[in-house]
């Protein structure tokens, strides 16, 4: 029997399962077969695997560097924001670093020590936590079946849950489907692109350049349509200018969007959730890696005590980073507004003075879909 079992070997999984404190016998477990297999890029979680300003402090707390050998260049210090329905573009700076997002993931799981077990390609399917010492139902690759018997269950499986969904919570009106596609070619301007179209979604659309191709996705409430929604935003950006090869590959997957506090659900003992499965991202970005590191470093924190009451202590530490989530879903009700993000971007407030070469910024033309 397990001390821990964590479900989920993502970043925040990993994160958990690398600073776990040493006294704790834990086992993480990924249906994913992250430690062979790799093609670069080709599979994988639909993720623009950006690390924003607040993922790379984290790192640094954490006293991590990112290696050259999971970059993907280019590397992004500027957004290119397009809203259709004003017909306005303008650049704001960032500073993103670029990833291989399969990449990362991997990177994080090899710094997991040897004392913490690991179960790849291995899915959860069903979890009784009826009993005293909860009990998890897996399913291996080949159809085979496992159970583990542990004292916590921390839910690290991201926005489709598992974990979460025992809890009776699941996405609870806070789901979204992200479709992300890659083409052929890199891009030849090197920004970050951020695409609000209130006809296509009520979220927005993005544009990486990654490597030698161009990622394209959209984030879309759950319901039929997606598929044509995604190939409009791609006809859209043909519009707009953007040069996109033959496809590559398309990729979906789930995606929460809290829009109230109820939405963010930590858990308690013996069940826990860190990461997007406790719906711990922005409201207004989707993004989710800071998110995931802190929770789960606030979580090893709480474990160094103990078992018991773990969960009351994480869920103390956790108010700050919860105080974020819910700053961050007001800053959305502002920026998913169409008359709000209007009167922002025609003021020009803090957007680049002068349009990069290769665009101008002011108004953009395009044709209804």
């Amino acid at each position: 029997m397990y001390d821990v079992c964590i479900v989920g070997a993502g970043p925040a999984g990993s994160t958990l399962a690398r600073l776990m404190p040493p006294h704790l016998r834990a086992l993480l477990v990924d249906r994913r077969r992250l430690d062979h297999g790799y093609e670069r890029g080709m599979r994988g979680k639909a993720c623009g695997g950006l690390l924003a300003p607040a993922a790379q402090r984290e790192l640094a707390r954490q006293g991590l560097g990112v290696p050259t050998s999971i970059m993907a260049g280019p590397q992004l210090f500027a957004v290119r924001t397009i809203d259709a329905q004003a017909e306005l573009e303008r650049h704001y700076q960032r500073f993103y670093l670029n990833v291989d997002r399969e990449a990362f993931d991997r990177w994080l799981l090899s710094l997991v020590p040897d004392r913490v077990d690991t179960l790849l390609g291995f899915s959860v399917h069903a979890v009784d936590a009826t009993q005293q010492e909860p009990l998890l139902r897996l399913r291996g690759p080949n159809g085979e079946s496992a159970s583990v018997c542990t004292r916590l269950v921390v839910g690290a499986d991201g926005a489709g849950s598992v974990i979460a969904s025992s809890l009776g919570r699941g996405l609870e009106g806070s789901g979204y489907t992200a479709i992300q596609g890659a083409f052929e070619g890199a891009s030849a301007d090197p920004y970050y692109g951020a695409f609000f179209d209130g006809a296509l979604t009520d979220f927005y659309g993005w544009s990486i350049p990654k490597g030698d191709a161009t990622y394209v996705g959209i984030a879309l409430r759950h319901g039929r349509g997606a598929g044509q929604r995604f190939d409009d935003l791609v006809e859209r950006l043909l519009e707009c200018g953007y040069s996109l090869g033959a496809p590559l590959l398309r990729q979906s997957a789930p995606l929460r969007r809290p829009s109230r506090p109820g939405h963010v659900v930590l858990g308690s003992d013996p069940v826990v959730l860190v990461g997007e499965a406790a719906g711990l991202i922005s409201a207004s970005s989707a993004e989710g890696i800071s998110y995931a590191l802190r929770s789960a470093r606030i979580l090893a924190g709480a474990l160094e005590d103990g078992l018991s009451g773990a969960g009351a202590r994480y869920r103390m530490g956790m108010m700050p980073v919860v105080g974020d989530v819910i700053g961050k879903i007001w800053k959305s009700r502002v920026l998913y507004d169409t008359g709000a993000r209007r009167l922002i971007m025609k003021s020009g407030v803090t957007a680049l003075r002068e349009a990069p070469a290769t665009r101008s910024a002011g108004k953009v033309r395009l044709r209804e879909v």
